[in-house]
């Protein structure tokens, strides 16, 4: 009997030592694993308010020029692993110097391809600008991030279909080692929901326009949301030997007259660190400005301060000009027209292009339509929802010629008149009132193409850009000091 008795309590202590390692072993991995949980605080769905309105297109004006721009492309990069692996960076830089583009981005996975490399190894002139991107992302609902002017390449990534704090978490790790960070064709695969929306903070761009998806409607969440997402497009072109990969979203950016992507001229240094002076002018340093064909000086930092400020559009080109050879694209390009202004004139919003077009939306709150004003043979007609009313007129002597608004209201009918037909219907204007939050501005061209105007935001501070909600970790998250 005291045999058993001492092989039992024998047993019993085997029994509590084991049932305490499996305690200790389950405490360190619950502490390895909310050691990697990230935990934010979801930030609040707080429209655009204020007496001013922030007006992204302030400093256009018709005599300005346009960039074209492409921050989405991928090479062969990494062999047959990713979907680009027939793009060498040489093939991908001829392509859009052929189609006219004055910056090109080539956002491999989680690669920072050098852009001046490539420059040199294709052959293209000097002075052609490239900006540093990457795309960030290996999961499976596509939950894609672009890093533009990128100083180093975050791995880390969440490969299952991601929670919301864990999208919050890589927005804020990707924010801290480049300039801007922009969610790539949010409504693709579900990668970014209508919540998300509502929630996330602290990017910069929204990639409305994708070869893969439109994301409209989940910008109009965004926005409405209170969250100053401006609009970039791009082409996401994974073979640039096929012609709809090629010139089919593109982001236009403002230069400007003396070129708001200029430096400030106290900070053109000769030296290492700055510009290099020549008989010929300037010339780049490894940290300076470079000179285009067209005689702007363009710099990196310029083309981040025009996208976040919004002074750029995006166009999502026609069926029948994207499947045409690079020839045929880039003639269709050169002749789309250009926006020219957007002004806050008084208390209504005009928009003038450079040429023609089919129709102009104003949109607004939750993606309410506030006004349509369709362009017909020998003048417009003007369609408001939402309870505006009145009647308006507009004539402008010439294509992005002078505009007056009439004082009247928004909806009922409304007309253009111009010198010629071509012109008849190449502005458009809209009242503004009280209980608008923001306004954006979607036309639709003789070809069919669209441009997307960025939103003009009420905003609290007089020609402030509203500014995006902090990002704040939950306590927990905070003590773990992720």
């Amino acid at each position: 009997m005291v045999n058993l008795y001492f092989c039992s309590m024998k047993g019993k202590d085997k029994s509590q030592k084991r049932c305490r390692w499996l305690w200790v072993a389950g405490l360190l991995l619950l502490f390895l694993w909310l050691r990697q949980l990230p935990l934010y605080k979801p930030t609040g769905a707080i429209p655009f308010e204020g007496p001013y309105w922030y007006n992204p297109y302030q400093e256009v004006h018709p005599g300005g020029q346009w960039l074209r721009a492409n921050f989405h492309a991928h090479s062969n990069a990494w062999g047959f692993v990713t979907s680009g692996r027939k793009n060498t960076v040489e093939d991908i830089v001829c392509k859009y110097d052929s189609l006219g583009y004055d910056i090109i981005g080539i956002s491999d996975y989680h690669r920072i391809t050098n852009p001046f490399a490539a420059g040199d190894a294709a052959g293209t002139p000097r002075g052609r600008l490239f900006v540093p991107v990457y795309e960030h992302g290996y999961n499976v609902m596509k939950t894609h991030q672009g890093a533009i002017g990128a100083r180093k390449v975050y791995w880390n990534d969440y490969i299952l279909p991601q929670t919301w704090s864990q999208k919050q978490h890589i927005i804020r790790k990707l924010k801290e080692k480049s300039r801007l960070v922009v969610l790539h064709h949010p409504a693709w695969m579900g990668g970014y929901s209508k919540k998300d929306m509502r929630s996330l903070t602290g990017y910069d761009l929204f990639e409305v326009l994708n070869d893969f998806w439109i994301s409209e409607e989940l910008w109009d969440v965004a926005l409405s949301a209170g969250r100053p997402a401006l609009l970039i497009a791009g082409d996401d072109a994974h073979n640039v030997f096929k012609q709809t990969d090629l010139a089919r979203d593109l982001t236009m950016i403002f230069a400007g007259m003396t070129d708001s992507l200029l430096e400030d001229p106290e900070d053109l240094l000769e030296g290492p660190e700055g510009l290099l002076k020549s008989p010929e002018g300037l010339l780049e340093g490894p940290e300076g400005l470079l000179k285009s064909p067209e005689g702007l000086l363009k710099s990196p930092e310029g083309v981040y301060r025009a996208l976040e400020s919004g002074a750029a559009y995006g166009i999502e080109v026609t069926e029948r000009l994207a499947h045409s050879s690079v020839a045929q694209k880039r003639e269709g390009l050169d002749a789309l027209p250009l926006l020219q202004s957007c002004k806050i004139c008084s208390d209504s919003l005009v928009v003038v292009l450079s040429g023609e077009a089919l129709q102009f939306n104003f949109i607004g709150q939750d993606g309410r339509l506030l006004k349509s004003v369709l362009c017909e043979a020998g003048g417009s007609t003007t369609v408001g929802n939402s309870g505006n009313s009145g009647s308006g007129s507009s004539s402008g002597s010439e294509a992005g010629g002078s505009t007056t608004v009439g004082n009247s209201g928004n909806s009922g009918s409304g007309s253009s008149s111009g010198s010629e037909a071509g012109d008849r219907c190449a502005s458009a204007f809209y009242k503004l009132r009280p209980e608008d939050h923001y306004v954006r501005v979607k036309i639709t061209l003789a070809d069919s193409s669209h441009i997307y105007l960025n939103p003009v935001m009420r905003t609290k501070e007089k020609n402030g850009k509203p500014q995006m909600p902090p990002i704040q970790k939950r306590r927990l998250f905070t003590i773990f000091g992720t």
